[in-house]
């Protein structure tokens, strides 16, 4: 590794020590996780820890599978991980109205982010070589992910969300045409949350009742995935689930023409906004190599697309949602920023389409801005100025990122026979 490496790795380290937190739960149950910024975001968040254990795992597995195990402590018994834990308090009272809680003194949300709990808790547990860490983890897994497949997945074999934070990408343009008024920023959103939260942010109710529903790639991938890490922790028939999702992705959300996924909006018709999520499909070795090979070749690696002077834009800059910046006043930061989310799907699409150089290119991009502007939340695409939290966990899962590029993440083993 160069020095510019080896200082962000030190950095990434001293970061994830500094925001980690341990203690008793309101709920009774010891919580050891990593905040994803001590100021603005003080809980724990489904998908930024399961970014944080992936990082964790390079430089100390035992707090990585800490982590996961902080959020099997909170699993409902029909096998729901909500995607926001208040472990100390109850979330905060100007915040209500913005959280998809049923009370205010609900431990957890009532709702999901991307769900590869699986694959990340298979990466663990490799790594910790634990057989009863990773037979905990088939079990927590299994009923998290039966949850989805029961709860979320209609006759289009996808699973499908009913905010858009679920998806993790809030104020995506992808919602505009669908949410209007009500779309994340505005003050239309809290009468989206409360309208989700009438119907007991039931999938079925809400669909029945005319309300919000979207079938997301990034959450479908996210779900193959954590079914083959299930399938990795030795659940039998979680392969196959994981093949029958991604040819669900390919029959539903693939959009021939253009090259790239999109998303399906209420009314099951693709969104034609070019945004990151529709990369993400690329990361799953079951996708037919020539449709993996249109969307790294056609838009991932495409200067005007998503692959700038600091790669991987939110959305592509030849889209005309595109914008630079974060709209301050009105929330509009997964509108073109790069963000630390993309990257742990966009190197497996690229080992997998056998880009390893662009692989160790995109690595050394984001230890380059790292190095430069400081583990913000997320950066300018063309010129990599950080913006948003000032000590983002998440970035640090650039340990993760760099140490793929040589012991080759889950999705590559398993297509590779592993």
């Amino acid at each position: 590794m160069n020095g510019v490496s080896i200082r962000v790795g030190r950095a990434a380290e001293a970061l994830l020590a500094a925001n980690w937190r341990e203690g008793m739960g309101r709920n009774g149950a010891w919580f050891a996780y990593t905040s994803p910024d001590g100021d603005k975001y003080p809980y724990q968040w489904f998908w930024d820890s399961l970014m944080h254990s992936l990082a964790w795992n390079e430089v100390d597995p035992a707090r990585a599978a800490a982590e996961l195990s902080s959020l099997a402590a909170v699993q409902r018994d029909d096998g729901l991980i909500g995607h926001t834990v208040f472990w100390d308090s109850p979330v905060r009272l100007a915040r209500l109205p913005f959280y998809d809680v049923q009370r205010r003194d609900d431990m957890t949300t009532s709702t999901i982010q991307p769900p590869f709990l699986g694959w990340a808790w298979a990466e663990v547990a490799a790594r910790l070589g634990d057989d009863a860490f990773a037979a905990r983890g088939r079990g927590v897994v299994r009923e998290y992910n039966a949850w989805i497949d029961r709860e979320r997945v209609d006759a289009t074999g996808l699973a499908w969300v009913i905010l858009p934070d679920e998806t993790g990408c809030d104020a995506s343009p992808v919602f505009d045409a669908s949410l209007g008024w009500r779309r994340h920023g505005t003050p239309g959103f809290a009468a989206l949350v409360a309208a989700a939260r009438r119907d007991g942010y039931s999938f079925m109710r809400i669909r029945a009742n005319g309300g919000f529903t979207a079938a997301c790639p990034l959450v479908n991938t996210a779900l193959a995935l954590g079914h083959l890490g299930l399938h990795a922790l030795g659940e039998p028939g979680a392969r196959a689930r994981a093949r029958e999702l991604t040819e669900a992705i390919v029959e539903h959300l693939w959009d021939d023409a253009a090259g790239i996924f999109r998303l399906a909006g209420p009314d099951g018709l693709p969104v034609p906004v070019s945004a990151w999520q529709g990369l993400a499909p690329a990361a799953l070795p079951d996708l037919p190599d020539d449709i993996r090979a249109r969307v790294v070749d056609e838009w991932i690696l495409r200067p005007h697309r998503f692959w700038p002077p600091q790669p991987v834009p939110s959305v592509s800059l030849d889209d005309p949602t595109f914008m630079r910046g974060d709209g301050r006043l009105i929330p509009q930061y997964w509108r073109g920023p790069s963000w630390p989310f993309t990257p742990p799907f966009v190197i497996p699409a690229l080992l997998l389409a056998g880009r390893h150089a662009e692989a160790e290119a995109l690595v050394a991009h984001i230890e380059g801005r790292l190095d430069d502007h400081g583990f913000r939340e997320y950066n300018d695409p063309i010129d990599g100025r950080g913006m948003g939290a000032r000590a983002f966990t998440c970035q640090a899962v650039v340990l993760a990122l760099r140490a793929w590029l040589s012991d080759p993440p889950l999705p590559v083993r398993i297509a590779q026979g592993g």
